[in-house]
């Protein structure tokens, strides 16, 4: 692809402090809704308290190919996410989550200081089978985050806080990251340092490249590590992905992911093929996300077993 076309996709400014990734409509549809009043009272009521995303990007319709910890960078001010995930699995009951993620930049800071108030959905291991007890063996946590000064390339944050399931868990976790740009790619380097009272120290490390491939689609290839230090242990997944924007209301994703742990000796325990259709449903702030895969897990003897998962997500402070 020639220098000029990656202009297109990545805004890159000499002059600034950090480089955002930044998707142009390409498409043009007018939008034509009947109001949901109740929808957007709640909307309206909630952003009165998250500010605006002013990034000039929608991180959140993006996020149907970026993880929730690059919307954290990659968007300004306060935001917010209210989640229900529906999965279900080949000859498993159904799987049911609801959660909030929220985060609050706290008044005269200047974006320094924020409040955190998340659902963890990655340590909620219990299966929930009724929709009415989603809310129910929820691991939330709030912690104060204080984001150093930015440096050309590095962002780097200190968390320090609790999660509440059952007994108090304690946390302090140190967080640096770094973009780089090399012609086409874009690259992003994040690594994690934690330490929490009931698994003491742990890191987690990762690493994405992207590149455009035309005016609507862009690959993306990313890695993974999650260690604990008091076991010796960790968990890597590697992905390669393609996301398609279809237009500026719904978009593509086709992506196979590796999965695999060093318990006892390095395996690959899972190989995961999807693929997601992500869709504004309502207005700027609702939107849905199918997800049909084929995993083949070391579990049922690499056995292939079909999932679907449907997501449901608010977003709080989204631009018009």
């Amino acid at each position: 692809m020639s220098a000029p076309n990656e202009a297109q996709f990545f805004d890159v400014e000499s002059s600034a402090p950090d480089h955002h990734y930044v998707v142009t409509d390409q498409h043009d549809e007018v939008e034509d809704y009947t109001s949901i009043a109740f929808l957007d009272w709640t909307q309206n009521v909630a952003s009165d308290y998250v500010e605006s995303l002013n990034d000039g990007v929608d991180s959140f319709f993006m996020g149907a190919f970026f993880d929730d910890e690059v919307l954290e960078d990659e968007s300004s001010g306060s935001n917010g996410r209210v989640y229900f995930i529906s999965r279900r699995e080949n000859r498993l009951e159904p799987n049911y989550q609801a959660g909030l993620n929220l985060r609050l930049v706290l008044p005269n800071t200047r974006d320094r200081f924020k409040l955190l108030v998340e659902t963890d959905e990655n340590e909620d291991e219990v299966n929930e089978t009724n929709v009415l007890g989603t809310t129910e063996n929820v691991t939330y946590s709030t912690a104060i985050r204080v984001d150093f000064k930015e440096r050309r390339h590095w962002k780097t944050s200190f968390d320090n806080g609790v999660r509440w399931a059952g007994e108090p868990v304690f946390f302090s976790r140190v967080r640096a990251r770094r973009i780089d740009y090399f012609q086409t790619w874009r690259t992003r380097v994040l690594q994690t340092i934690s330490w929490r009272t009931d698994e003491e120290w742990g890191a987690r490390f990762s690493a994405s490249a992207i590149r455009p491939l035309d005016l609507t689609r862009h690959f993306r290839m990313g890695f993974n590590a999650d260690y604990l230090l008091n076991n010796d242990f960790a968990e890597l997944d590697s992905s390669f992905s393609i996301f398609d924007e279809l237009s500026p209301r719904s978009a593509m994703l086709y992506q196979i992911g590796f999965f695999g742990d060093t318990e006892d000796v390095s395996k690959l325990t899972d190989t995961v093929l999807s693929v997601s259709y992500r869709r504004k449903i309502y207005k700027h702030y609702m939107f849905a996300e199918l997800v049909p895969e084929l995993a083949w897990p070391i579990k049922n003897d690499y056995e292939m077993t079909p999932a679907i998962t449907l997501l449901i997500e608010m977003i709080l402070g989204a631009d018009e």
